[in-house]
């Protein structure tokens, strides 16, 4: 019984240190669209969303692909969950730019702290909804 017990906690471990690396890099692609955006002089809210659009798509293709490793190739359902879920995060990190930029006033690169709290939501929801791999 131990063996088994380990054997899930070893899965698990390695399943969210995968996330982490496909997540981290959605995250450095979002980033590096948001601050270019901003540099564009695209509205912080906008950059944002475009930056996060970017992540969801490497995000996917990563989890797909190596943390959740699906059998078959790419599923249009399981995409549009994945969306969905991306959808929820954007909805996150814009609500953290407008906070930080409209609420507390400060500068437009800040906003760029609330997008590291998203990726533990997501997860979850990834996990047991959009690809229901329990």
């Amino acid at each position: 019984m131990r063996d088994i017990i380990r054997k899930i906690h070893r899965r698990h471990a390695i399943e969210i240190f995968i996330y982490l690396l496909v997540g981290g890099t959605a995250w450095v692609v979002q980033t590096s669209v948001y601050i270019i955006a901003m540099r564009a002089s695209i509205f912080p809210s906008v950059a944002m969303i475009l930056g996060n659009l970017c992540g969801v798509f490497v995000a996917y293709f990563g989890h797909v692909k190596f943390t959740f490793k699906k059998a078959h190739r790419f599923s249009r359902r399981e995409f549009i969950k994945y969306f969905v879920t991306g959808a929820f995060g954007l909805c996150i990190n814009v609500l953290g730019v407008r906070l930080i930029t409209k609420v507390l006033l400060l500068n437009p690169v800040y906003a760029i702290i609330p997008t590291v709290l998203t990726p533990g939501v997501t997860f979850l929801i990834s996990k047991f909804w959009a690809f229901k791999t329990i």
